[in-house]
């Protein structure tokens, strides 16, 4: 009988905002491919959210420009996510600074900022980074490319 594969092993998926405010409503232009990208993920991965990513859900779906939900239910909506099998969190334990040491020298510019910031803690923890932003590749260059995926 082939051996379960630790859950060390599993792949860990940290979602962009991007990702996470695709899969919250059926109407979003990349809603299809951001929930056949989670349908397609191993069984055993972990879906992680982290301090910021969570405040980006919260943010972004109670602006009423972008989700336009209610306070209330925008965290509701975060709550939900915590419910999404093989749900983890990571907390943000270390600076700015250095998180985006191992390719700071590809920072260029103020809106990569929380980008950089999730690249790094992804790289730290081993995980991937899934977002929609074609910029942040670039970002983590050759050395760090295994640390992202780009949907498309």
């Amino acid at each position: 009988m082939p051996k379960a594969r630790s859950q060390s092993l599993a792949p860990k998926y940290l979602p962009d905002v991007n990702v996470l405010m695709a899969l919250s409503n059926e109407d979003h232009a990349h809603f299809l491919l951001s929930n056949k990208w989670l349908q397609r993920i191993d069984p055993e991965a972990r879906f992680v959210l982290c301090p910021l990513t969570e405040a980006g859900v919260v943010r972004l779906s109670a602006a009423p420009h972008v989700g336009g939900r209610e306070f209330r239910d925008a965290v509701a909506l975060l709550r939900e996510m915590k419910t999404i099998p093989n749900y983890d969190y990571w907390p943000i334990g270390e600076s700015w600074l250095k998180a985006i040491e191992p390719f700071a020298s590809r920072l260029h510019g103020y809106k990569q900022v929380t980008d950089a910031y999730l690249l790094g803690l992804a790289i730290k923890q081993g995980g991937i980074l899934v977002t929609l932003d074609t910029h942040i590749a670039p970002l983590a260059g050759p050395q760090f490319a295994k640390h992202v995926l780009t949907l498309r």
